[in-house]
């Protein structure tokens, strides 16, 4: 028998109800898209607090021009972390955590400087002080010192002899959130940790920590513990363990794909917006990570400014009687953390490897081949001689080159009693001077 399909049973979709699925499918999607977007910009709202720049939902949106970064004209941006403990923390506002980054755009590379927080500085206003307690003296005088954001990054930029652009501030808790929220990470220890003094929660008791050789899950508890940890370790060690730390969680939210998680992305918005801070607008935000995402991060500079041998600070004590951090050249005599900073991305290049270009901007002739055979006897290497277009009194002394040439920079304004300033568009070039009609070849 053959089989036959009674066609007379068969109902037809009706449109109407093809368009309703299809309208409620549509309006999830866009409803996921609003939670997601609106969360991420109420997180952001809250991060870029501490900024006056522009911080609309037409500039999280993207509608908004590129922001210049700061730093970014002269060849280098610094940025300072400040990892503390937090609300509900004893000592909260004492950042256990000081690290200066620096973006050299030139290189494309960064370095970090990891900053003792028992180093002895002058904090304005309070007194002779170790730098963990800035941030705390300038949260309680706010309204007078900027807060605690701004007091650090000045006095860190006092020492370093290096103008601090940003500050981002995170607390324990916000550490520890971010960790589980990603489910762990998988870290190998390489080396054995017994610190039978790390600091309990109340900070005044103990809580012991250890954790042997090999590959661990470590939830966000252990993961701070494994990062702060270092009173049986070098302060080096706990520094290489931040740098693991940090890139951990970085290859862990990338592996997760959590981008595309609304529930996942929404939980790593929510936290990040309680507990960090920055002084950096949204626009400066994206206009950042436009510029270093395709930095290579595996070759980071790493600087540990501890009491070795052969660094520029030692131990010693304060008249309370206090652990503290001084330079060896005296207290508040900074010129060698000064010289590392500059130098930190491999130090000046030779004299004699730059390329200058010396133009007479003056209405003398001959002014420039003077100029010139002065840098020549100096052991400079002159590519170029030739006019300035424009006709200037006091000479100018053009960083070409960013931080590598910087040092060169400041020798030759000493020698023609110049300004300096920064130039982009010398081609070649490493180093221009412009002479003026106040320079004396006598």
């Amino acid at each position: 028998m053959q089989n036959t399909t009674d066609l007379s049973t068969y109902t037809k979709p009706k449109r109407k109800t093809l368009k309703i699925i299809i309208i409620s499918i549509v309006v999830v999607i866009l409803g996921i898209g609003l939670w997601v977007g609106l969360t991420a910009f109420n997180a952001i709202k809250k991060i870029t607090a501490l900024s006056s720049g522009n911080n609309s939902l037409f500039s999280f949106l993207g509608d908004a021009n590129k922001s210049q970064i700061k730093g970014e004209s002269e060849g280098r941006t610094n940025i300072l972390l400040l990892g503390m403990g937090g609300k509900n923390h004893p000592g909260g506002n004492l950042t256990d955590s000081m690290i200066l980054v620096s973006i050299d755009w030139k290189s494309k590379k960064i370095a970090m400087i990891n900053i003792p927080r028992d180093l002895w500085v002058q904090i304005p206003g309070y007194g002779s002080a170790k730098i963990n307690e800035a941030y705390t003296h300038g949260e309680q005088n706010s309204k007078t010192t900027g807060g605690g954001g701004q007091v650090a990054s000045d006095i860190v930029s006092k020492i370093f002899g290096v103008p601090v652009h940003y500050f981002v501030t995170m607390d324990f808790q916000g550490f520890k959130d971010i960790v589980n929220s990603v489910g762990g990470l998988d870290i190998n220890v390489d080396k054995a940790i017994n610190d039978p003094l790390y600091p309990a929660s109340d900070m005044v008791h103990y809580d012991p920590f250890s954790i042997s050789a090999g590959m661990h899950h470590m939830d966000g508890d252990i993961a701070l513990k494994y990062a702060r940890s270092r009173e049986t370790t070098s302060d080096f060690d706990r520094s290489r363990r931040q740098q693991q730390v940090i890139l951990a969680i970085k290859e862990k939210i990338m592996s997760l794909n959590i981008l595309a998680n609304p529930k996942k992305l929404t939980d790593l918005m929510n936290i990040v917006g309680d507990h960090l801070r920055m002084n950096m607008s949204v626009a400066e935000i994206k206009s950042l990570w436009d510029s270093i995402k395709d930095i290579d991060t595996s070759n980071i500079i790493n600087e540990v400014l501890d009491t070795s041998a052969d660094g520029p600070l030692t131990s010693s004590t304060s008249s309370g009687g206090a652990y503290i951090i001084i330079p060896k050249k005296g207290a508040n005599n900074y010129t060698d953390l000064q010289e590392l900073a500059k130098n930190i991305f491999g130090g000046s290049a030779q004299s004699s490897d730059l390329k200058i270009e010396v133009l007479n901007g003056s209405n003398k002739s001959g002014v420039a081949t003077s100029a010139a055979n002065k840098l020549k006897t100096a052991g400079y290497t002159v590519a170029n001689v030739g006019d300035s277009s424009t006709k200037i009194t006091n000479s100018v002394v053009y960083n070409c080159s960013g931080s590598e040439v910087g040092s060169s920079v400041t020798k030759i304004a000493e020698m023609f009693s110049a300004t300096t300033k920064t130039k982009t568009n010398c081609g070649t070039i490493d180093i221009q001077l412009v002479v003026g009609s106040s320079y004396s070849a006598n």
